[in-house]
Parts: structure tokens; C-alpha cells; sequence
């Protein structure tokens, strides 16, 4: 399953504006993202319930790794809020894929990766720190 990086992204936006005691189908959630397949959101919505970066309730299914277009997409996980920090910003996600010449072929956490790193550094330069004090934070 090939995962569309700027769908992953989207989606993570979408259900983060979920309202609290509210859910969204999945079909609805790719209703709100209409430029991607609901194949691509499937397969992004099932890796990221899998992952702990999203809820899903009512996961009803005969295989335990796929969801339907009826199921209910609660909101992020502690761990999506986290990973949604670091490409959150259009600065950010633009510089990755201008810089990295094979974005489509990159995993999404791959991408994560990235971006954790660049937000390191930001913030290394920003504070001035020693190289005995860098931050490396890991935030997902």
C-alpha cells in the first residue's frame, strides 16, 4: 500500500478539528478531502488507527486491519498531536519537499523524521546553544 504523503497530511488536519464527544465517518472525512481517492484515505486512516496517531470507534470489521467507509474517526492520539507539530507548518512541509528529491517515494514517518530534525535545529540556531547543549528532541 502506497501511502500519499499530502493526503497523510491533510487527514491529520481534518480530525484534529473533530469537536470534543463528536466523530466523523471516514467517508465523510474524505467528503472534506475530495482531491484524494477514499482508497488513499482508507489506507492512511487504517495505518494511522494501527499507528495510535488516531481513534476510530465502531471498528467493526472481518479483518482487524481494515476500516469502512461507516466508521467513526474519534480524533489524534496524544502521539497524532505530537506528529502533527512537526508538519504543521507550510514552511516546513514546502522546504521537505522541495529539498528531498524523492517525497513521493518517502515514507510518511520517514517525513517525520525529517521535519523533527529541521525543528531541532530551528531551534539550536534560535537559542544560540553550544554544541554540548544541542536539543534533540524526539517528539513522536
Amino acid at each position: 500500500m502506497k501511502i500519499n504523503n499530502d493526503c497523510a497530511r491533510k487527514i491529520l488536519f481534518e480530525v484534529e478539528k473533530i469537536p470534543y464527544g463528536e466523530t466523523l465517518t471516514v467517508a465523510k472525512l474524505q467528503e472534506k478531502i475530495s482531491d484524494f481517492s477514499i482508497e488513499d484515505v482508507l489506507n492512511i486512516v487504517t495505518l494511522f488507527n494501527k499507528e495510535h496517531y488516531i481513534t476510530i470507534l465502531d471498528k467493526a470489521s472481518y479483518d482487524d486491519n481494515d476500516l469502512f467507509r461507516d466508521n467513526k474517526v474519534k480524533g489524534l492520539t496524544e502521539k497524532g498531536y505530537k506528529t502533527l507539530d512537526l508538519i504543521r507548518s507550510d514552511k516546513i512541509w514546502n522546504l521537505i519537499k522541495e529539498k528531498v528529491n524523492n517525497f513521493e517515494e518517502l515514507s510518511i514517518y520517514s517525513i517525520f523524521d525529517i521535519a523533527n530534525k529541521i525543528i531541532n535545529v530551528q531551534h539550536n540556531e534560535l537559542f544560540d546553544l553550544p554544541k554540548d547543549l544541542l536539543i534533540q528532541n524526539n517528539r513522536w
